[in-house]
């Protein structure tokens, strides 16, 4: 009786953590379709984010919404970030579950990662491939500004969603409490 009210309890509040992660990511995707200029990919950090704190299916969800929304966002080919981001959010989930605890410097870190060669094969293949003249102005006046605003929105973007994640319960912190339950 005691597991049914808890789990009754822990899908109520997994509908809502998903809710406000659906309210994020599209509150970051309009923030970065919205005006000109050099911007951060705040989807980035905001997927692995969430990642962090969900298993590896819901982190492949997320990498191909949030992908995609940073193709369309960004007029890139559909598909070219989203293949990427995916590889990224389901490693960084099972990082997570298996090796990193979580914690501000292990998503820094992964982050500066996931960004730094999204950057570089964004670069390679819609300017330095095709020969343009002045390609490094490119990279030193649009990727390296908008790969570094990306990092400093991770701060931000990890609070809020760890927040939400506490206030939610994860899925590790349910299945230990259904354990203790049934030996007690």
């Amino acid at each position: 009786m005691i597991v049914k009210n808890t789990e009754r309890g822990y899908g109520w509040k997994q509908t809502i953590q998903w809710i406000l992660f659906a309210l994020l990511i599209f509150v970051c995707y309009v923030l970065m379709s919205a005006g000109s200029g050099v911007k951060p990919l705040l989807l980035i950090p905001l997927a692995l984010c969430i990642s962090a704190h969900t298993g590896e299916i819901p982190a492949t969800a997320v990498g191909v919404i949030c992908g995609l929304l940073i193709d369309l966002s960004c007029d890139k080919l559909l598909g070219f970030n989203a293949i990427w981001l995916v590889v990224c959010c389901v490693a960084v989930s099972l990082l997570h579950s298996y090796l990193l605890q979580e914690k501000l410097l292990n998503m820094l870190l992964l982050t500066g990662i996931c960004t730094a060669v999204q950057g570089y094969v964004d670069f390679v293949f819609y300017y330095a491939i095709w020969g343009l003249e002045d390609v490094g102005l490119i990279y030193r006046h649009i990727m390296l500004p908008s790969g570094i605003m990306t990092m400093i929105s991770l701060i931000p973007i990890y609070l809020i969603v760890r927040q939400i994640a506490l206030r939610c319960g994860s899925r590790r912190h349910f299945e230990l409490e259904k354990t203790i339950v049934r030996e007690s």
